[in-house]
Formats: C-alpha cells, sequence, structure tokens
C-alpha cells in the first residue's frame, strides 16, 4: 500500500505542542476533517476514537500511535500525522512516549483498507532509519516525501508476479513469519474487493492475487477460502475486545494475548475470522 495515497501534506503536523493524548487527538481530528471538508462527521469520529482510547491505548510502540475511527458518509480512508517531539504519555504497549501518531478514519466499506494501512504503518516504520527520518525531516512536505519513498519501496519489493530482481530496501525483511502472513492475507482480501467492485483492469487484479495467493501458506490459505465463500470478510480488526466480524466481545485476557504473541496467528472464538489487534 501507498500511504500517501490517503495522506495529503495538508494534514501533516509536524511540530505538535499538544500536552496530552487528548489535545493531540483533538487536534489531529480537527485537521483532518477541515482539510477534507467533512465537519458534520468530525463529532461522531472524535466521540469513537476518545472511546477507543479509553479501552485501550492506540500506541503500537517504538514511539508511534494508531488512533482510529470507522465513520458511515466518508467516500475514501484518510490520515492525519502528527509529530510531537517532546513526546506524549499514550500508555502504549511499550510504555515509551510518543512522538509519531497516525490518525486514520475510513468508511464502513474500507475496513481491509485501513487494516492493510496500520498493517504498512507498523512494517515499514519498524525500520530504526525510517523512524529516525521521519523524527529528523524538517517540515510535513519532508515527511510525505519520506512516507511516499519507503512505502512506494516496500510495493515494489513485493511486486507484481515476474518481478524477480527489484532489490529489496534495507531494513526490511521477507522471512516468512506470522505478521507477513497477515499482510498477505489483508492484501489479498483488499484485491478481492478490489476485484468485486472494478470496472476494468480485472486480469491484472487476479494476476496480483494468484502472486499473492503463491506466498500464503496453504493450510492458512485454505482457511481464508473457507471463510470468503461462507462469511466474508475473512481477516477483521479487533476494536476494544470486539471482534469487528461476528461484533461478539472476546475475553480481555485472550485479546491481550493476541497482542503480546506476534508469532503466531489467531482466529475469533466465535466466528472463526482471522483476527488482527492494533
Amino acid at each position: 500500500m501507498i500511504l500517501t495515497k490517503y495522506i495529503n501534506t495538508a494534514c501533516i503536523l509536524p511540530e505538535m505542542n499538544a500536552k496530552n493524548k487528548a489535545d493531540a487527538l483533538k487536534e489531529l481530528t480537527h485537521v483532518l476533517f477541515e482539510k477534507k471538508k467533512m465537519q458534520d462527521s468530525m463529532n461522531p469520529a472524535m466521540d469513537q476514537i476518545m472511546a477507543r482510547e479509553s479501552t485501550e491505548s492506540t500506541g503500537i510502540g517504538r514511539g508511534i500511535a494508531v488512533p482510529h475511527a470507522r465513520v458511515p458518509g466518508m467516500k475514501q480512508m484518510a490520515c492525519a500525522v502528527g509529530r510531537i517531539p517532546h513526546g506524549l504519555d499514550f500508555m502504549a504497549v511499550d510504555r515509551t512516549p510518543v512522538h509519531l501518531i497516525f490518525l486514520i478514519c475510513y468508511p464502513p466499506s474500507e475496513q481491509t483498507a485501513y487494516l492493510n494501512f496500520i498493517a504498512t504503518v507498523a512494517k515499514l516504520l519498524s525500520n530504526p532509519n525510517h523512524l529516525n527520518d521521519m523524527l529528523q525531516a524538517e517540515d510535513a512536505e519532508s515527511m510525505f516525501s519520506i512516507l511516499e519513498r519507503i512505502s512506494t519501496a516496500f510495493s515494489q519489493v513485493e511486486g507484481e508476479p515476474g518481478d524477480e530482481g527489484v532489490p529489496a530496501e534495507p531494513g526490511i525483511e521477507d522471512t516468512p513469519d506470522a505478521h507477513a502472513d497477515l499482510i498477505l492475507l489483508a492484501r489479498l482480501q483488499l484485491c478481492q474487493e478490489m476485484l468485486d467492485n472494478a470496472k476494468t483492469g480485472k486480469a491484472q487484479i487476479r494476476k496480483r492475487m494468484e502472486g499473492i495467493r503463491s506466498m500464503v501458506q496453504p493450510r492458512l490459505l485454505a482457511h481464508y477460502d473457507k471463510l470468503m465463500k461462507a462469511q466474508a470478510p475473512a481477516l477483521v480488526p479487533v476494536e476494544g475486545d470486539t471482534c469487528q466480524g461476528c461484533f461478539m466481545r472476546l475475553p480481555s485476557k485472550f485479546v491481550q494475548q493476541i497482542r503480546q504473541d506476534s508469532d503466531h496467528i489467531h482466529t475469533c472464538s466465535n466466528c472463526r475470522r482471522y483476527i488482527y489487534v492494533v
């Protein structure tokens, strides 16, 4: 995913002076909806974002937070980015101050795209060089350019089938692991949604899906196909303690276990969908 498809420089705040989490979230939400000219939806989005944070922090570690809200009426996912040089206490999973906030709002129809966006942010900024570049960038334009460069490079690494020989950007590992499998499943699901809605270019989308499927473990792919046939989507996020596929509340200890255990892929105990906690 090219992150900058959903971000513009007007929605990047490189020098936020917020004193606390609530102020930072309000400022970013206001900027996002003001620039997108969707102010009628701002209050419902803010309510969701604040409720989510009161349940569990969206600080995912390494100084990064990904607050988010599902907003009916939006046509496309959008993201505002804030940088807090002095850092904020976000109650993050690793207990470190947050310096970068990616505030994401998305329509219900783009739940998979939102999941893919967060997975891409987490993967790219796990590279210390990328993270440092973002923290040291001079202004909003520089931050935008960095996000465009690193996400474009990452997209080219995964590439279309037959794109052999594209060198991997330093720091991006392609070693198969649970996190990589989740990203692949999210991308496969996103491609399926694109295929279902496409009027042209279907052959290219199918070709890309074939390439993704060839990289997914057969056992995981078989369960994915079964889910997509019976109760799509197959991969959904957990917000708070609630599975966004069946909307059943999961045991808090189980959700915490998922968050801490990145070596395995988990499924909802009720609907059996693949689940991902951020």
